[in-house]
């Protein structure tokens, strides 16, 4: 099964398996939007058979017809588990595991993982699910990562394991259909700032910049802050009158919900596992024509300070907030990170997937 990727006179059939509480539309999941049905779109695209289910399904009634398997986050806790991988290793099927976050270790890792600190995981159940994660990791010699701090991990964990990063992209279907609608241009005002959060895991990130919010905000009653997700608000916040909050909303319509804002921002509490994180929200951001000032995560830092904001500390924070560009450098920087997409994708798309088959 060597060179799968690679067969010019046969296309392989490639079978994306992600461990999503959305069984039944996975869709509905960004993680799997960007891990499986990104992916599969852009393998698609060249000729190759592609499929996404759910773990759930997929163990309830194994599809064993592929010649590749990607396992979006597996684990050993999974009912039949085992015997599904065994069989597909005796057919001959190419396995890869595949994770854009750091859910595997051992016990002290577990502890101080971002679920148990937001209180998502009790200390037991992180415990046993950080150990049924690491099992899972151990069954395979393939692995694909979203970022480099991350292989790193599983380096660590799984030293005999190929590992390949394959970075986070948007395809080219959500790409020119933005580009058609010219999402990136869309008037706003220079002064509107938002935080959009997809779950309660970034609670313990929103403390980095509550009190420099809070300060310009207060400063320049004409700036605005739009609070977009699950994310607890401050009291001194909630009291401002420039301060908006608004209900999570589809994937589809996050773009024009963005793109209302002129600035878009990402604090990170520094830690091991925020650091194994994503581009995810420069994607977002530059997509929706959006400056994006970010905490300089790896792999925010590797997409490069001409297009994105990095401070370093809560005085940087405050000046580039303090300091929105102007309606003219805004629309430039949205010309530019609108290529960086087109860019992206046309580099990092499949390759990590294509070396390891």
């Amino acid at each position: 099964m060597s060179n799968t990727l690679n067969k010019s006179s046969q296309r392989a059939s490639i079978c994306f398996v992600s461990e999503t509480g959305r069984i039944e539309n996975p869709l509905k999941d960004p993680s799997v939007r960007y891990r499986c049905y990104h992916p599969a779109e852009m393998l698609a695209s060249e000729g190759y058979d592609c499929t996404v289910v759910s773990a759930a399904q997929f163990h309830n009634t194994p599809l064993l017809n592929h010649d590749v398997y990607v396992f979006h986050r597996p684990n050993t806790a999974r009912v039949g588990f085992r015997s599904v991988i065994d069989t597909l290793s005796k057919l001959g099927a190419i396995l890869i595991a595949d994770y854009d976050d750091l859910i595997f270790g051992n016990e002290e890792l577990a502890l101080v993982s971002s679920a148990v600190k937001n209180g998502t995981l009790t200390k037991e159940r992180a415990i046993k699910a950080f150990k049924s994660n690491l099992e899972g990791l151990r069954h395979f010699n393939k692995v694909i990562v979203s970022t480099a701090p991350l292989m790193a991990h599983v380096r660590e964990y799984n030293p005999k394991a190929q590992v390949e990063v394959a970075s986070n992209v948007v395809p080219s279907s959500i790409l020119s259909l933005h580009h058609e609608n010219r999402t990136p241009f869309l008037k706003r005002s220079s002064t509107s700032i938002g935080y959009f959060a997809g779950t309660h895991s970034h609670n313990q990130d929103f403390p980095i910049v509550e009190a420099v919010l809070h300060r310009v905000l207060s400063e320049n009653p004409k700036f605005s802050l739009l609070l977009v997700g699950p994310v607890s608000v401050p009291g001194s916040l909630a009291a401002l009158p420039n301060v908006y909050t608004a209900d999570v909303v589809n994937f589809l319509r996050l773009p024009g919900l963005m793109a209302t804002c002129s600035t878009v921002i990402a604090p990170l509490e520094n830690t091991q596992f925020n650091s194994c994180k994503s581009r995810v929200k420069f994607l977002e951001a530059a997509l929706s024509g959006c400056r994006l000032v970010a905490s300089p995560i790896h792999d925010m830092v590797a997409v490069g300070e001409e297009n994105l904001t990095l401070p370093k500390s809560r005085n940087e924070w405050y000046h580039f907030l303090c300091h929105p560009p102007h309606a003219d450098e805004r629309r430039e920087l949205a010309g530019r990170n609108f290529s960086k997409l087109e860019e992206l994708q046309r580099n990092d798309g499949i390759k990590a997937l294509a070396g390891l088959t």
